[in-house]
């Protein structure tokens, strides 16, 4: 055990160290979205939506470990942040390295050895990189970082399509010399590679622009802690910009999630698809709108909406690309062709059996 602030605090497990270091809630939900990439891309093995769950699981533990580590001194000056494990030293700084290195690994392995190609594994670590290396130094010096990090959110879903597609990942022809040569057999210009994973695209296009409104709410709902620690914030620094960005990237997710399928090619079940994207983004946006007016009472809401929005139009995409209604009717139409089919067949006269 150890004393905090005259508070007698327990020591950790490993399990919990692992969970509480790594974010595990926001891992997972960074998990569903690649895993929704899977889906919405075609993907149909369980096996490799299991192992990719679990090397993106992994991985973005790591990562939020390695988040934690370089910024303990900063998070002793949050509040909220103030009784994580590495400040409390319930966790030795040792132990949360071991994880990091662990996890990366582990999870590196499994989506290399399990998604059909290096391609998943390999935007995993550069997912890995851009977070720790880029995102997290770039908090104290400038308030583009936001911006940065939400690059990191729109790769998983691709780690997610590509897993799908058998490793392909479709580049446009201009940014083909900018692959590393080890990945270049697994990189396609063809459109046929852009219709495959397009869906996977559309959705790591939502997760980058949705960073925005969500993160603009939470930044200024802390932004006292973040200010007292040196991080540099739209939010403190600009507020009423910061609110507009989020209602200016509410209102391009809307209309990525309304015209985005058509202008892809994607098929969509227009009957109840439709009212439910216009119904989501325009909370969303009035979400928005309402942190912009007041932000004071307002951030929070807006916050903690985009999560449930989210989650509906994850569900909304992966629902859609199953066509149930489609499906229903097909299913329907042929019983019915079936019976009529049945009906129309004319009873066979018997003959009289001849001796």
């Amino acid at each position: 055990t150890d004393v905090v602030d005259g508070e007698l605090l327990p020591k950790m497990s490993l399990y919990e160290a692992a969970h509480i270091l790594g974010k595990g809630k926001l891992s997972a939900f960074v998990t569903a979205t690649a895993t929704a990439g899977y889906i919405i891309a075609g993907g149909t093995s369980p096996f490799v939506a299991v192992a990719l769950t679990a090397g993106t699981y992994l991985q973005s533990l790591s990562a939020c470990t390695a988040n934690q580590l370089i910024e303990v001194k900063y998070d002793r000056l949050m509040k909220r942040t103030a009784r994580r494990p590495l400040v409390t030293g319930q966790i030795a700084k040792s132990t949360a390295a071991a994880l990091i290195v662990s996890e990366l690994t582990v999870g590196t392995a499994i989506l290399a050895a399990t998604c059909g190609a290096p391609t998943a594994a390999a935007l995993g670590v550069l997912n890995w990189l851009m977070y720790v290396a880029m995102y997290t130094p770039l908090k104290r010096v400038s308030a583009t970082n936001t911006w940065w990090g939400a690059l990191v959110g729109g790769i998983p879903p691709l780690m997610g399509g590509v897993a799908a597609t058998a490793g392909i990942l479709y580049v446009p022809a201009s940014c083909a010399s900018l692959v590393p040569a080890v990945l270049t057999p697994y990189v396609s210009t063809s459109a046929a590679a852009l219709a495959a994973i397009g869906p996977a695209y559309l959705l790591a296009a939502l997760m980058l622009a949705w960073q925005i409104p969500h993160f603009m709410a939470l930044s200024f709902h802390c932004r006292r802690d973040y200010e007292n620690a040196g991080f540099k914030m739209l939010a403190f620094k600009h507020p009423v910009r910061a609110s507009s960005y989020a209602i200016l990237l509410s209102v391009i997710m809307g209309a990525m999630m309304i015209g985005g399928p058509t202008l892809i090619g994607w098929p969509v079940e227009a009957m109840w698809y439709y009212p439910g994207a216009v119904a989501a983004n325009g909370l969303m946006i009035y979400k928005s709108v309402r942190f912009h007016q007041d932000p004071i009472r307002c951030c929070r809401s807006c916050f903690v909406f985009s999560y449930m929005y989210l989650a509906v139009m994850l569900a909304m995409l992966c629902l859609n690309h199953v066509q149930p209604v489609t499906k229903a009717v097909a299913a329907i139409e042929y019983l019915m062709g079936e019976e009529t089919a049945a009906a129309t067949i004319p009873d066979q006269k018997k003959t009289p059996t001849q001796v």
